[in-house]
């Protein structure tokens, strides 16, 4: 077998929806867990040019695949405590995603270190994307019982397991909004892998709409109440961050928050609808200057577009973490002691 050419652009090179003898080979490796049997191979090696949909659907649709449990469980899903710095929080050992470096003790240490940082009690802080919770119990316990947070998050076992996670903590500074942020309220699909997952668009067809995993979709500028002011908003949502932060435009340009956002630009075309430079550029359009969240803190000084895109290229990773500060002075009184502290750290 060759190595894929994993080089910038294949993602939009034509693709060719034919299976090959390739193709089949690895769906027994990856979905079946094992080589072909000889006698077997002839008539399954006789599928390729078959469309590739329908010879996946096959596999994933046959006992063999079913008897090896690779969809985890919704209802009897397995749980520890992770004991961290301030809070403890119910994470899976068996999700890779997000589960096993919660129990580990760490997430995401540069944003980690970011909210440690710009929170103070009192704060209120949206977490959009809140995935099993470990931001949201981060930031409530750095406002405490004074500041609010308001987690957002569409799958109904991580919301399940964030709620878990503020009972076990007692945080009555909590809520937990099980539904997707978007530009306006509806349904969507949901689709999950571990704790992770992307929401898009319901097919229109009957048959499509049915046979989807529905999850509702919100405004969040029709949920959170305006005199309860954001000072952080936190969104990681696969692609559809700038869906979520439309929908909450007008509180963005009201409350002038804080934002930590995730970046991928080879998310954003396919759920938002735009490339990334166009996101950057809307958040640089409502009043936003641009820095990107590393080892050593924000960059220094705050960067243009050209420079996001550079250090998203130089990462060599799926994705970059960036921070959104209002633009000419409205950054709140707090937010802008706490900023200048986490520039000048080193």
């Amino acid at each position: 077998m060759t190595q894929p050419d994993l080089r910038a652009g294949t993602r939009h090179a034509p693709y060719d929806n034919r299976a090959t003898k390739e193709d089949i080979f690895h769906c027994f490796r990856l979905l079946l867990g094992r080589n072909p049997d000889p006698e077997e191979w002839p008539g399954h090696g006789a599928r390729a040019g078959e469309p590739l949909d329908a010879v996946v659907g096959s596999y994933l649709n046959s006992l063999e695949f079913t008897r090896r449990k690779l969809s985890a469980p919704d209802a009897a899903e397995d749980h520890a405590i992770a004991e961290l710095d301030g809070f403890r929080m119910l994470a899976s050992p068996s999700d890779a995603a997000v589960g096993r470096h919660v129990l580990a003790g760490r997430y995401e240490d540069e944003v980690t270190a970011f909210f440690r940082l710009m929170l103070r009690p009192g704060m209120n802080v949206l977490d959009i994307g809140a995935n099993i919770g470990f931001f949201t119990m981060l930031s409530a316990s750095l406002v405490g019982p004074r500041g609010r947070v308001l987690a957002v998050e569409p799958n109904p076992r991580n919301a399940r397991m964030i709620e878990a996670s503020r009972a076990l903590n007692g945080f009555g500074n909590v809520t937990v909004l099980q539904a997707a942020a978007g530009r306006d309220t509806g349904l969507l699909a949901l689709h999950t892998s571990h704790s992770n997952g992307t929401t898009s668009s319901l097919e229109a067809t009957v048959a499509g709409i049915v046979s989807a995993r529905t999850v509702p979709c919100l405004a969040l500028d029709r949920i959170v109440p305006a005199g309860q002011p954001v000072h952080l908003v936190k969104i990681d949502v696969e692609g559809a961050e700038y869906n979520a932060l439309l929908g909450c435009e007008t509180l963005l340009r009201r409350d002038r928050p804080v934002i930590v956002s995730e970046f991928s630009p080879g998310m954003l075309p396919g759920i938002s609808g735009i490339p990334g430079e166009a996101y950057l550029r809307w958040l640089s359009g409502i009043g936003y200057d641009l820095a990107v969240v590393g080892a050593e803190g924000a960059s220094r000084p705050l960067l243009d577009i050209d420079a996001i895109m550079a250090a998203y290229r130089a990462r060599g990773a799926d994705h970059i973490d960036i921070v959104a500060l209002p633009r000419e002075g409205r950054l709140r009184s707090g937010m802008r002691w706490a900023w200048n502290r986490y520039r000048s750290r080193r």
